[in-house]
């Protein structure tokens, strides 16, 4: 995942569309158009804390305003700038889904959700 380029739908704000549960904020990201339409016809759930996620038409269809991120850099960067425990849900509503959790060797240390703890709930500088 962290060689891949990822496909992130932003919310109607222009963030990076996202659900909070147990504390833990979710970013969700797809490996490919399909699976983030399917997650988008079959799989949003309004009772997990998300905004709408941002639409556009393209082609006579409404789809989800989205970027494409490289693995590595949503991990490394985007994880740790939300400044709370987060997470990334890979294609949410797949057999294949995966969740990386905000722990040590999958988020940089300063942004384990163990480190927001020790930190009384705030980052730790680099």
């Amino acid at each position: 995942m962290r060689h891949s380029t990822l496909l992130v739908p932003m919310d109607d704000q222009g963030g990076i569309w996202s659900a909070e549960v147990d504390g833990i904020r979710w970013l969700l990201a797809f490996s490919d158009e399909k699976l983030m339409a399917a997650f988008a016809k079959n799989g949003s759930d309004a009772d997990l804390g998300m905004r709408q996620p941002g639409t556009s038409e393209e082609e006579g269809k409404q789809i989800w305003d989205h970027r494409k991120v490289m693995g590595w850099k949503l991990l490394d960067f985007v994880v740790p700038a939300a400044g709370r425990p987060c997470g990334v849900a890979l294609d949410a509503g797949t057999d294949d889904g995966k969740v990386l959790p905000p722990v040590a060797g999958i988020v940089p240390d300063r942004a384990t959700a163990d480190a927001y703890a020790a930190n009384g709930g705030r980052t730790r500088s680099r």
